[in-house]
């Protein structure tokens, strides 16, 4: 979600979660993350990762959060 209101592939994120777990995770329900997500959680110096976000703006795939919530609300909610 970093600085484009939008939920983007990351392998890097995706290949620690499944694979090298060199950071923790705790589930969160979706109004949680509706609220982290409003606190600007995630949100990237725009010099320092530009090239990442610039990547992620010209993302075609992106998903907007309340799409992604939605989906996820049955289970979690």
């Amino acid at each position: 979600m970093a600085n484009t209101g939008k939920f983007h592939d990351n392998n890097a994120l995706r290949n620690d979660y499944y694979m090298e777990r060199a950071f923790s995770y705790e589930p969160i329900r979706t109004a949680e993350a509706r609220r982290l997500i409003k606190q600007g959680v995630g949100t990237l110096d725009e010099v320092d990762h530009s090239e990442a976000l610039d990547e992620w703006r010209a993302d075609p795939k992106a998903i907007d959060p309340a799409d992604l919530l939605s989906m996820a609300a049955g289970s979690n909610e």
